[in-house]
């Protein structure tokens, strides 16, 4: 399992992941974490310059797994001049594909885009290059039916498992041969990511984890729970849980554990 978080460059978790303003942040993720999803490539596309920056902050093993831009899947709806986009997006990270830092990228599919768009989705997936892995996000259940299922298989492209307050999101249903993808998004409201994890909301998936690893050779695995650091806390605790943590994740867990105060969640703001 490739396990990290959704972004690197938040402020806010200085002084708990992050030791001091000092410390350049994608260096010092990596020595944490073997992964991270890049969230910031949804909103804009990056240049080439930048990505050959990230590759070069990294190890030999780090992975990035990359959401596609908006453009794609928001604005266009996977047509309409979404094949040049997705060519050029291709083009743009080619960097980390050429070292071997390639990890996922995620295809996440607006609230609305229902399963009236098959053919839109349908389409696009045959455009997609099959030598690397993609993962699709819905968020509309209609799409929850073993139709889709069949079709991501057909293409190999893994169906993401999440963790969120949309219940069949959270169902193990692995699309593809060759890998899975899994996301934390938290339980707060109306804000999903602020939000921070207890052990016991999380021990169910240390067996939900095992499942889905005993059915392909690659799990890719992102907390996206960033306020208050919550995502490299619960994914620190999570490796814990599952008796991983090296030497260099135990010091990062130790530092956010003492200095963190866990904020409530929305969800027991009223209570």
């Amino acid at each position: 399992m490739l396990l990290g978080t959704s972004g690197w460059s938040y402020q806010e978790w200085v002084g708990l992941f992050y030791p001091n303003n000092r410390v350049a942040k994608l260096p010092f993720y990596a020595k944490v974490f073997d992964t991270v999803e890049v969230d910031s490539s949804f909103y804009r596309m990056p240049t080439k310059s930048m990505v050959k920056g990230w590759e070069k902050a990294t190890g030999l093993s780090f992975k990035f797994s990359l959401k596609l831009p908006k453009t794609i899947t928001h604005d266009r709806r996977l047509a309409g001049g979404a094949e040049d986009d997705l060519a050029k997006f291709l083009d743009v990270i080619k960097p980390l594909e050429d070292a071997g830092k390639l990890g996922c990228l995620l295809v996440q599919l607006a609230p609305s885009f229902s399963y009236d768009e098959i053919g839109r989705l349908e389409s696009f997936l045959g455009l997609l290059p099959s030598h690397i892995h993609f993962a699709v996000e819905f968020r509309h259940e209609s799409w929850d039916r073993k139709e889709m299922w069949d079709l991501l298989k057909k293409h190999n492209v893994a169906n993401t498992i999440t963790e969120s307050p949309i219940e069949f999101l959270s169902k193990i249903v692995v699309t593809s041969s060759t890998h899975a993808y899994i996301r934390w998004h938290g339980r707060g409201k109306p804000v999903w990511y602020e939000y921070t994890y207890s052990e016991e909301e999380l021990l169910p998936w240390v067996d939900k984890l095992k499942e889905v690893e005993a059915q392909v050779p690659v799990t890719y695995a992102y907390f996206n729970n960033h306020y208050n650091a919550g995502a490299p806390r619960n994914a620190l605790q999570f490796l814990a849980m599952r008796g991983e943590l090296s030497e260099m994740q135990q010091k990062a867990r130790t530092r956010i554990e003492r200095k963190s105060r866990r904020k409530p969640s929305r969800i027991t703001d009223f209570i």
